[in-house]
């Protein structure tokens, strides 16, 4: 029992004693080690949204602009099946005489 008892205080000493230390001021180069791994870390997931976003866009753009080729190549194809031919006859010069 004295044990543990001893044990407790010295626990409890040592924890009060480390509550009473002041922080260190980080260094420049601690600081900057800490700001590369945020931002290292936010740019990834930042490249990784964007993926997904481009992703989602690609799949909702790319059928409607296709839907869009596609109607306009059936609609000219109709217009051009619908359209009289015009048939351009060669006309020889001497027909014409001087104009």
């Amino acid at each position: 029992m004295k044990r543990t008892t001893l044990l407790a205080l010295i626990i409890l000493g040592i924890g009060f004693a480390s509550c009473n230390k002041e922080p260190q001021p980080l260094t420049r180069q601690q600081i900057k080690q800490k700001i590369d791994s945020i931002t290292s870390i936010r740019i990834k997931e930042s490249d990784a949204q964007a993926q997904r976003d481009l992703q989602h866009r690609i799949e909702i753009e790319v059928k409607v602009k296709a839907d869009s080729i596609l109607h306009a190549t059936l609609q000219h194809a109709k217009d051009s099946a619908n359209k009289p031919k015009t048939v351009i006859l060669p006309v020889k010069p001497h027909i014409l005489g001087n104009i």
